[in-house]
C-alpha cells in the first residue's frame, strides 16, 4: 500500500505463514473506515502504536471530526494493512483475533439496526441486505438446505485472502454471539484460502470442523438458532436507524459502475504516480483496448475520470487541516508541492491553500 510506514522488526513470520497470508488477488471495492478503527484498537491493545502500521495520514483520518460512520477506504488498501499488522504483531491468526474484537457499535447506524432486531434471523437478514456497506466485493449468497442456513462467499470478484475472510467470518459469528448473549452454534465452516498448519485454534473458537482450500467460503448455521431473541430488540429504534442506513445505501454507486470503479482505482494508485490507462486497466483485469471501448460505450473519458478522481481525493485531504499541503501532494503521488499546486489550480481554478482557506469558517462569522 503506497504511503505505509516502514518499521524495524527483529523477527518475521515464517515463510510458509507469509505465503499463506499473501495468497490473494488484487480486489476492487470499499470497506468502512470503522474496520480500520477496529484494527487500530487491536494494535493498541497489543502495545503497538496504530500509526506504525496505518501511517500518519490514515491515523489522522480515524480521529477526524469530518469522517462519517460510512466513510470508506479501498478494500485493497485494507487488505494490505492487515498483512502489515500481522507482520508487525507476529500474529498469523490476526484474522481470527481481529474478528473477535468487532462489535455492533463499530458498524455505526448499521450496528444499531442489528441491535434493535427481534431475533438473530432478522439481524442476519439485515447483514445480507446491507452487505455493501461493509463489503462490496463478493456478496453473500444465502440459501436454506434442509435444516441449515448456508451463507456463501464466492471469488468472482477476486480472492480477498485469509486475513480478510477470517476476520469477516469471525466478526459475523462474534456479533451474533454479542447480539444473543449466548454462544452461537456453527454447524460447518469452509474457507477458500490455503490451510494453516494447525486448524485447532479455529475449531476451538467456532466449535466445529473447519476446512480450508474449499471452492467457496461457507458458514453454516442451524435454522433453529435464527429464532434466538436479541437482548436489545427495539422496533421503534429499528425503523429509525434503518432510514439512516437506507440513505447511506442509496448513496453507494451501483455494482458494476465502470466509471466509479475507475475513479476508485485511480485514487488507490495515485500515491504511486499519475495513473495511466494501461495501469488502471490492469488493476481492473481488462485489456487496455477493452477498457477504452467500455468507457467509450458509456460516454466516459479516461482523462476526465482521472482529473475528477484526483481532485476528489485532494479536496478530501485538504479538508483535514492537520495535513500539510506537501503531505496532501504526496498522497496524490506528487513529489514536489509546486507540481501538486499547478495540478490543483487546473482542477479547481485556485491554489490548494486558497481552496483550504475558502472551506474554513470565518473567525468573524
Amino acid at each position: 500500500m503506497p504511503g505505509l510506514p516502514s518499521y524495524s522488526s527483529t523477527a518475521s513470520l515464517p515463510q510458509h505463514v507469509t505465503e499463506r497470508l499473501q495468497a490473494r488477488d488484487t480486489v476492487h471495492g470499499m470497506v468502512p473506515l470503522t474496520l480500520v478503527h477496529v484494527l487500530a484498537l487491536h494494535l493498541e491493545s497489543r502495545g503497538v502504536a496504530p500509526v506504525e502500521v496505518l501511517g500518519a495520514p490514515l491515523a489522522k483520518r480515524l480521529v477526524s471530526r469530518d469522517e462519517q460512520h460510512f466513510s470508506r477506504l479501498p478494500a485493497e488498501d485494507y487488505c494490505r494493512l492487515l498483512l502489515q499488522a500481522a507482520e508487525r504483531l507476529q500474529d498469523p491468526l490476526l484474522g481470527l483475533h481481529l474478528g473477535q474484537a468487532i462489535q455492533p457499535a463499530h458498524l455505526g447506524a448499521l450496528g444499531y439496526v442489528l441491535l434493535a432486531c427481534e431475533n438473530l434471523g432478522a439481524a442476519l437478514a439485515r447483514i445480507h441486505r446491507y452487505h455493501r456497506l461493509v463489503n462490496d466485493i463478493n456478496p453473500i449468497e444465502p440459501r436454506v438446505i434442509g435444516e441449515q442456513l448456508e451463507l456463501r462467499w464466492g471469488a468472482a470478484h477476486g480472492r480477498t485472502g485469509a486475513l480478510y475472510d477470517e476476520s469477516g467470518i469471525t466478526g459475523i459469528v462474534q456479533i451474533g454471539r454479542d447480539l444473543c448473549g449466548q454462544r452461537l452454534q456453527v454447524s460447518a465452516l469452509d474457507f477458500i484460502n490455503p490451510p494453516p498448519r494447525d486448524a485447532r485454534p479455529y475449531e476451538r473458537y467456532f466449535g466445529c470442523k473447519v476446512r480450508f482450500g474449499q471452492p467457496v467460503t461457507r458458514l453454516v448455521l442451524p435454522l433453529h438458532s435464527l429464532a434466538a431473541p436479541l437482548r436489545q430488540a427495539d422496533p421503534t429504534l429499528l425503523r429509525l436507524m434503518e432510514q439512516q442506513v437506507d440513505t447511506a445505501m442509496a448513496q453507494l454507486p451501483q455494482a458494476g459502475d465502470l466509471g466509479e470503479m475507475t475513479r476508485r482505482v485511480i485514487a488507490h494508485l495515485a500515491p504511486q504516480g499519475l495513473p495511466e490507462l494501461d495501469r488502471v486497466a490492469q488493476e481492473l483485469r481488462l485489456s487496455p483496448r477493452v477498457f477504452y471501448r467500455r468507457l467509450a460505450a458509456q460516454g466516459l473519458n479516461f482523462r476526465d475520470l482521472r482529473e475528477a478522481a484526483l481532485r476528489q481525493v485532494a479536496e478530501m485531504h485538504l479538508r483535514d487541516e492537520r495535513l500539510t499541503l506537501a503531505e496532501v501532494g504526496t498522497l496524490l503521488g506528487y513529489s514536489e508541492q509546486s507540481a501538486f499546486s499547478r495540478a490543483f489550480r487546473r482542477w479547481a481554478g485556485m491554489s490548494p491553500l486558497a481552496w483550504r482557506q475558502q472551506q474554513s469558517p470565518s473567525p468573524h462569522a
